[in-house]
């Protein structure tokens, strides 16, 4: 999840996006505290898919990175989606930069975009965008990569 979470703090003007990301956080209990846009993960299923050879768990992670974004009329002449899309296409080029996720992953695949939810008079939108990510680790200690 630490990984994550720098491949998305990444996601800047300066290193070749479209967007710059003001936060990228954990999601925490109390909600998120940053302002748009930004982008929080949420951490999801983790299942024993098969135990593989060498006393080894093959597991995945499902990981859903939500994006909240506000656009700003006076400096941004593109559309709220627009906005999005883009914002979209940042999170789905930085995560697939490093599929195996500095070593402790064997790969990383997206799975999906949510709708982008759109409340009417809310000037916020947001979406997710979902990847599964694939490990193994030791039978016998799951901080052990495998």
């Amino acid at each position: 999840m630490k990984n994550i979470q720098s491949a998305l703090q990444a996601i800047t003007v300066t290193n070749g996006c479209a967007n710059t990301l003001n936060a990228v956080e954990r999601t925490l209990q109390r909600g998120q505290s940053s302002q748009p846009p930004m982008a929080y993960v949420l951490e999801g299923d983790d299942d024993v898919i098969a135990e593989a050879p060498l006393g080894l768990l093959s597991r995945h992670l499902q990981v859903g990175d939500v994006l909240v974004a506000q656009q700003d009329e006076d400096v941004d002449a593109r559309s709220a989606s627009e906005v999005m899309n883009s914002l979209i296409a940042d999170v789905q080029k930085k995560l697939q930069e490093d599929i195996g996720r500095g070593g402790i992953a064997i790969n990383t695949e997206e799975t999906g975009v949510s709708p982008v939810q759109i409340e009417e008079g809310m000037p916020v939108l947001s979406a997710t965008v979902a990847f599964r990510i694939v490990y193994r680790h030791s039978r016998t200690d799951p901080a052990i990569a495998g």
